[in-house]
Formats: structure tokens, C-alpha cells, sequence
């Protein structure tokens, strides 16, 4: 009885060796194929790459996943949702967060904005900002309508009319255009005046603004903020963005976030390439 033990125990042994040998080895082999680099069968951040005629194991960068030989954003990685990468696969590494980042490559929304959002690359974070009435939406990781991205597209400004305009205070010549329920600053061109019964620009005078007679002074006024349903996300708005009304681009046009990073002045990437540790 105690032979038999002793007997299975070594079996099990010689099977675990076994299969953790073909674990350490690509399902195929990088050396016979063309390009001379292989996606991981268990692993969609790890490939394997013919060096010296022997197969190497190695990592994406931490937050992108494999795509092939001189395909996606960095050493033939790209960014998970970009394609179905990861199908039947699993991640052999966990995040790894820096400020904004919620891995060190990547990009991510905004903390306190339905308009701004972070592109990382190597861990450093630069802040992008959406322009022409767009929005960043998280699902699709680019700047989209406003009707599109949930729990930012309303705003109480717009209430009575969701593509109206609405004074801005005592201002003469600028004013909130909403669009899609988003409000827009605007400013009315030389020589004409905001009117607060008509809510367009007239020429003047009207019952609260006289005809200018200099060039309107730079008014320091801070677009509406409001705090999303969803919690923690604010709507902001900066006025050198500004869209002309016909001119606002579309969601999928050169304002969404681009396929490639450019690593962000003062950034010093680290080696993007490292050999996986093997189990």
C-alpha cells in the first residue's frame, strides 16, 4: 500500500513537471513563423518573440495587450478595448496606478470633467481637453454628442430649451448657447448686442445694452458647473474652445482621443520591452 502511494505521488509529480513545461513553452513557435513574434495562448499582455533561434517570453506595457508584429501603439501592443485582443484570454499582470493613470498606459476620464480626459503614457498623465460641444465618453474612450455619454449631456441651464441660448448675466455680448442640452459661451460679433427678450444678437441699443463704443473688455466668466447624477464628475468649459455655430465636428472626426500616444515634454520612458517573469 505504501509503494502504491509513493508510486502515485511520483506520477503526480512527473505530471505537474510536464504541464508546467508546456506552460514555459509558446503554443507556437515564433521561430517558425513569419515575423518571428507569437501571441501567448493563456496571456493577451504577453508574447513570444524569437531571440538567438530560441523562443523568449515578454510583457506588454503594463495596461496594453498584444496585437502583432508592428500593430498597435508600442512594440506591437495596443490598448485592450481597440479589439477583441483578450477573447478566452486572461491578464497575466494587474494594474499599475499612478496619479490619473489608472494603468500606466492608456486613456482615462476625466476625475471633475465631462469634457477632459487623460491620455497615460509610461505612468505620466497629460490632460486633453474635448472640443465643438463634445463630450469624452468612457465607453468608447473618445470625445462624442453629448446625447451619447451618460450623465453629463444635461445641464440646468439648458432645461427650458436643450439647443437654446440663455444671457449671461449682465453681459452685452456674450451668452450661453446650449447644445444637446450642454451649455456653449459665445460672444455676439462687433458691433451687435446680446438680447436677453429675443435671446439673439440685434443690433443695438436694446432695453439693457447700448450700442459699444470700444472693443468689448475680456470678461473672466467661468462656464456653468454642475455635478453629474452618476456623482464625482462636474461639467466645465474653457472659452478659447469655443465652437462656431455650423462648425462643431463630429464625434468621430480629429477631436477624439488619437491611436497613438506622444510621450508627454519631461517624460522619460522606461524600457517598454521586459521579459515575463515565468511561473
Amino acid at each position: 500500500m505504501e509503494m502504491k502511494t509513493t508510486c502515485l505521488l511520483a506520477l503526480v509529480a512527473v505530471i505537474a513537471t510536464v504541464s508546467a513545461q508546456k506552460r514555459d513553452e509558446p503554443e507556437i513557435d515564433p521561430c517558425k513563423v513569419k515575423g518571428r513574434v507569437a501571441p501567448d495562448s493563456t496571456y493577451c499582455d504577453r508574447y513570444w518573440e524569437c531571440v538567438s533561434g530560441q523562443p523568449e517570453l515578454y510583457d506588454c506595457p503594463n495596461g496594453l495587450v498584444f496585437a502583432g508584429k508592428h500593430r498597435g501603439v508600442t512594440e506591437g501592443c495596443d490598448y485592450p478595448w481597440r479589439a477583441n485582443y483578450c477573447d478566452g484570454k486572461q491578464f497575466a499582470n494587474g494594474p499599475i496606478s499612478t496619479e490619473h493613470c489608472d494603468w500606466l498606459y492608456g486613456i482615462f476620464g476625466h476625475e471633475t470633467s465631462c469634457t477632459r480626459y487623460w491620455t497615460c503614457w509610461n505612468g505620466t498623465a497629460t490632460e486633453q481637453l474635448c472640443i465643438g460641444g463634445l463630450l469624452y465618453n468612457e465607453n468608447t474612450h473618445s470625445c462624442d454628442w453629448p446625447e451619447n455619454v451618460d450623465g453629463c449631456q444635461k445641464h440646468p441651464l439648458c432645461n427650458d430649451d436643450a439647443n437654446g441660448n440663455v444671457p449671461l448675466g449682465k453681459s452685452c455680448n456674450r451668452y450661453w448657447q446650449c447644445q444637446g442640452g450642454y451649455p456653449r459661451l459665445q460672444r455676439c460679433p462687433a458691433t451687435l448686442v446680446f438680447d436677453k427678450r429675443s435671446l439673439r444678437c440685434v443690433v443695438p441699443p436694446t432695453d439693457d445694452c447700448e450700442a459699444p463704443t470700444t472693443p468689448p473688455p475680456e470678461e473672466e466668466e467661468e462656464a456653468p458647473r454642475r455635478k453629474s447624477p452618476q456623482g464625482g464628475r462636474y461639467d466645465d468649459e474653457e472659452e478659447e474652445n469655443i465652437p462656431r455655430p455650423g462648425q462643431a465636428p463630429g464625434p468621430r472626426g480629429g477631436n477624439r482621443p488619437q491611436g497613438g500616444f506622444q510621450v508627454p515634454q519631461g517624460a522619460v520612458p522606461l524600457p517598454l520591452r521586459a521579459k515575463a517573469q515565468r511561473n
